[in-house]
C-alpha cells in the first residue's frame, strides 16, 4: 500500500513544484516586461530626452530602439499573463500556447541580441552624429540644453572636435573629454552588461520552457493539484 500511495503522491508533488515555480517565473516575466515598457515610455516622452527624437531624420532610426523596448516589454507582459492563467487554471490548450509563445520569445531575444552586436558600429555612429548635430544647433531650446547637459554629466565629457580640430558644442573648460570618443568608449565598455542581461533573460526563458514541458507531463500523471 505504501508503494501505491507513493506512486500517487509523487506525481502530485512534482506537479505542485513545477506549478509554483512557473507561477513565480511568470511574475518575474510580468515585472520585467512592465519595467522595460515603462523605461521605454519614460525615455520617449521625458522632457529631458524627448528632443532627441525631434532633431533630424536620424532620430527616426533611434526611435526604432524605443519601439523594440515597447515590443519586448509587451511580449513579456503577455507571456506572464498567459503563463499565469494557463498554470493556475491548468488549461492544457493554453499551456501549449504558452510553450509556443516562450519558444517564439526565445527566438526573438536571440535575434535581437545578434542584431544588436552586428549593428553595434552603426548604432555608435548614429549616436555620435545625432549628438554632434544637437550640440552644434544651439538654438536656445531648453529641452536641448537639458539633454546636452545630462549627456555631458553622464559621460564626463563636453563637446566634440570639429573638422578643423577645434572644440565645439562646449562652453566649459577645454580639458574635458571629447564626447564623440566618450560615446564609443561607454558603449564598448558596457557590452558585457548587455550580454549578461540578454543571457539572463534567455536563460530564464529556457528555464520557463523546460518547466512548462515538465509541468505538462506531470499533469498526465496527476489529475488533481
Amino acid at each position: 500500500s505504501d508503494s501505491v500511495l507513493q506512486s500517487v503522491t509523487m506525481p502530485q508533488l512534482h506537479a505542485k513544484c513545477f506549478k509554483y515555480c512557473l507561477v513565480a517565473l511568470n511574475l518575474v516575466f510580468a515585472l520585467l516586461g512592465l519595467i522595460i515598457l515603462l523605461l521605454g515610455v519614460w525615455f520617449r516622452f521625458d522632457p529631458r530626452t524627448r528632443s532627441l527624437f525631434e532633431i533630424d531624420e536620424n532620430a527616426k532610426r533611434i526611435s526604432v530602439g524605443i519601439y523594440v523596448m515597447w515590443a519586448a516589454g509587451s511580449l513579456l507582459l503577455v507571456a506572464g499573463f498567459i503563463g499565469y492563467l494557463s498554470v493556475t487554471r491548468q488549461y492544457r490548450c493554453m499551456i501549449w500556447i504558452y510553450l509556443g509563445f516562450l519558444i517564439l520569445l526565445f527566438l526573438i531575444e536571440m535575434g535581437v541580441a545578434i542584431w544588436a552586436f552586428v549593428q553595434k558600429d552603426q548604432v555608435i555612429n548614429q549616436l555620435q552624429t545625432t549628438y554632434a548635430k544637437t550640440a552644434a544647433s544651439n538654438n536656445g531650446n531648453i529641452d536641448f540644453e537639458c539633454m546636452i547637459n545630462a549627456i555631458h554629466k553622464t559621460l564626463d565629457c563636453c563637446g566634440y572636435l570639429n573638422k578643423s580640430g577645434q572644440q565645439a558644442g562646449c562652453s566649459g573648460p577645454a580639458q574635458h573629454k571629447d564626447c564623440i570618443r566618450a560615446i564609443e568608449e561607454i558603449i564598448n565598455s558596457k557590452l558585457h552588461i548587455f550580454a549578461a542581461v540578454a543571457f539572463g533573460i534567455a536563460l530564464v526563458t529556457v528555464l520557463g520552457i523546460i518547466l512548462t514541458i515538465l509541468f505538462q507531463r506531470s499533469l498526465k500523471s496527476s489529475r488533481v493539484i
